[in-house]
């Protein structure tokens, strides 16, 4: 899977009201400022009656609101250039979209993440610097700003141009419905490109094809309009001209656009950008196990470990942090199956909240989409074959010892 946009690519993805960004975030979002319009009621409607094609509209509409991002790298004399000044090179390019009349964008954190300093231009080609107020790799997000006071070449402020857009309820996104795209593909900004939404993916959620894992937190909206280079960060529209995802990656084969483009789930932003506003980072949830899915062991494998053939869940490897203190088990005895070394013995996870689990990206959902460190979860077990609940506070996750690796990509850092 390849992100749509990036760092490395040579020229490089009811009425309305005025709310806090995500209704149901965190305590952590209080005070952040950001406000969104969001407008539930326009769901799968055009927002113009009469057009031809809802694109039509939705770019009338949206255009304005989405920006090419610019990421650059500071360049310092050396030798005998030693005290030449500082030059700023451009690096790669990505998009991005206003959330609010405050100058915040949302962007992908692989646009974001290797710059030095960052700019941005709009619709009409005037170009601004921008800050980066927060970003988080494990969601691939990051909010950026640029100043309503900033002047263009003719000293006007960009005020009047920061048009931010409406979101949506990814929640409520269907298979088949129009998804538009707007964005910077191969740097050709303003770009529209209009397809459906293919599928929803669960996090975790692989392809047959080796390597292609969908390692995106909170799941994914995948579609078929065509997402390349340099729409990384953009928004993806429904036809009533909200955003349902930030366009964030694509798989393909080839390096370009075959059809299956991956967008993060505007719900995530509301949940992920008022921590990224306030503090710069977002706080992580963790259950603290590490697990083997059943499904992935083969029959022999299951056979070997004494396992019932259609057996489903989590067998629980390693504990720590709030599942070692609450007495969920690991494992004691390493066996070895196949070419890897299985720890056997533990407790195998087969519900969250009552939900069943049977996937690593399964459990890994359900506690990043719906919790938060503090927060606690009823673990069910299966241990010596009788089902156990175990109530479990969950911590925060500690931060990355280094950025979490990319998958294969030949757009992105």
């Amino acid at each position: 899977m390849g992100s749509a946009g990036g760092a490395s690519s040579p020229v490089a993805a009811s009425s309305p009201s005025s709310l806090g960004i995500g209704s149901s975030a965190s305590p952590a979002a209080a005070g952040s400022g950001l406000q969104i319009t969001t407008d539930a009621s326009a769901h799968s409607q055009p927002v113009a009656a009469g057009s031809q094609n809802p694109a039509v509209a939705v770019w009338q509409q949206n255009g304005p609101s989405v920006v090419n991002i610019t990421s650059l790298a500071v360049l310092t004399g050396f030798g005998n250039q030693s005290r030449q000044p500082a030059q700023t090179q451009p690096q790669g390019i990505g998009s991005g979209f206003f959330v609010d009349t405050d100058g915040r964008i949302i962007t992908n954190n692989h646009v974001v993440q290797d710059a030095d300093q960052l700019a941005v231009t709009l619709q009409d080609k005037t170009t601004v610097t921008a800050q980066l107020l927060g970003r988080d790799p494990d969601n691939d997000l990051a909010v950026i700003k640029v100043d309503p006071n900033a002047t263009d070449s003719d000293g006007k402020p960009i005020a009047d141009r920061i048009k931010p857009v409406t979101l949506g309820d990814s929640d409520q996104v269907t298979i088949g419905e129009t998804a538009i795209a707007i964005g910077s593909p191969l740097g050709l900004q303003q770009t529209v490109t209009e397809g459906i939404v293919s599928a929803r993916r669960n996090p975790g959620e692989e392809s047959p094809v080796p390597g292609n894992q969908l390692d995106l937190l909170g799941g994914a909206i995948q579609t078929d309009a065509a997402i390349n280079p340099g729409n990384s960060g953009g928004p993806l529209f429904n036809a009533a001209g909200q955003v349902i995802g930030v366009n964030s990656a694509i798989l393909s084969q080839s390096g370009g656009n075959e059809g299956v483009g991956f967008s993060i789930p505007i719900n995530v932003v509301k949940r992920v950008a008022p921590q990224l506003i306030q503090t710069g980072k977002y706080a992580h949830p963790q259950l603290g196990v590490s697990t083997i899915a059943l499904s992935d062991l083969s029959p022999q494998a299951r056979q070997q470990l004494s396992l019932q053939p259609n057996s489903k869940g989590l067998l629980v490897e390693q504990v720590t942090a709030g599942a070692q203190q609450a007495g969920i088990q690991a494992g004691t005895r390493r066996v070895g199956v196949g070419n890897q070394t299985i720890l056997t013995g533990g407790d195998i996870i087969v519900a969250i909240d009552g939900q069943p689990v049977t996937t690593s990206g399964e459990l890994r959902g359900l506690i990043e989409n719906a919790k938060h460190p503090g927060d606690t979860a009823t673990v069910t077990v299966l241990r010596n074959g009788q089902r156990q609940d175990f109530r479990v506070t969950l911590t925060e996750r500690p931060p990355s010892t280094q950025t979490p690796q990319q998958p294969q990509n030949p757009f992105g850092p």
